[in-house]
């Protein structure tokens, strides 16, 4: 997806919406009027940094249900039928994370608020003249999880924060993994072990619920991940470096609770096409 073109208006920070699908991190009103009758269904896709969560406020609307009108919050990404983060990721059903509704209310004052840096509002509005005005801000997250990448070089850090949980760093790109530093299994209620055991495998002996999955996926649906490598232990200076050649670079941090688990990596894109003609003839 590449980002749109936005037609700024006089007032600052106020964004009329011309294509039918954009990326955008700005914050501020957004306004739509359909031009034509036609049905077609488009997406505002809103990416925010990996430590905040995106709120999307409505103002107004008016999609007409009765032509098949429909607005669509979602929590996350959609894109070819495929959601991040996909539900195995996600504290919440598809069904939770989705809000529809359509008609008119010029004082309808609803706001919603994504779980991760990523929320989408999709909309068909198939009747001229009709539109909606929603505005944009990127709140604080203190404990972020599932992280769609915003940036080529910054590493990040995947943390559990002692919960049971699945959390997941997204490239849409094939990208060079990096681990920067690992600590998996390393501190449990309170109590911290400092020993390093450098980088373990066979992590499914050891503990299935705690490791750092590297892969790629052809999709944003990484439920049937494939795993290049798994990985554990405790690591400060890890020497680890995954080529991934698929659409989507994913590394998952899986933790069962019982760990305060983290990872910091870095994903950047695969710059040299031979890297990628090499890995695709594997």
């Amino acid at each position: 997806i590449n980002k749109s073109n936005k037609k700024k208006s006089n007032l600052k920070h106020r964004y009329l919406l011309l294509d039918c699908m954009f990326v955008t991190s700005e914050s501020g009103l957004f306004s739509y009027v359909s031009p034509t009758d036609d049905d077609n269904v488009c997406g505002i896709y809103f990416l925010t940094d990996p430590d905040r969560v995106v709120e999307i406020h409505f103002h107004s609307f008016d999609v007409p249900c009765d032509h098949r009108g429909l607005l669509a919050v979602i929590d996350g990404w959609e894109l070819n039928g495929e959601v991040f983060p996909s539900e195995s990721d996600h504290s919440l059903s598809m069904k939770e994370r989705t809000n529809e509704f359509c008609g008119k209310n010029k004082w309808y004052r609803k706001t919603f608020t994504s779980s991760q840096n990523a929320a989408l509002l999709q909309y068909r509005v198939p009747l001229r003249g009709k539109g909606f005005v929603v505005s944009a801000r990127y709140q604080k997250n203190p404990r972020p999880c599932n992280v769609l990448s915003v940036s080529t070089t910054d590493p990040f850090t995947l943390r559990n924060y002692g919960r049971r949980i699945n959390c997941t760093l997204v490239a849409v790109y094939p990208g060079v993994v990096q681990i920067i530093a690992l600590g998996i299994g390393g501190s449990s209620h309170g109590v911290v072990h400092t020993t390093e055991t450098g980088i373990l495998r066979k992590c499914d002996a050891r503990s299935p619920r705690d490791q750092v999955q590297i892969g790629g996926s052809r999709g944003f649906d990484t439920t049937n991940l494939d795993v290049i490598d798994s990985i554990c232990g405790i690591d400060s200076k890890p020497d680890i470096k995954e080529l991934v050649v698929y659409d989507v670079t994913v590394v998952r941090l899986l933790s069962s609770g019982y760990y305060d688990n983290s990872v910091t990596v870095a994903i950047s894109p695969i710059v040299d096409n031979s890297l990628l003609d090499s890995a695709s003839g594997l």
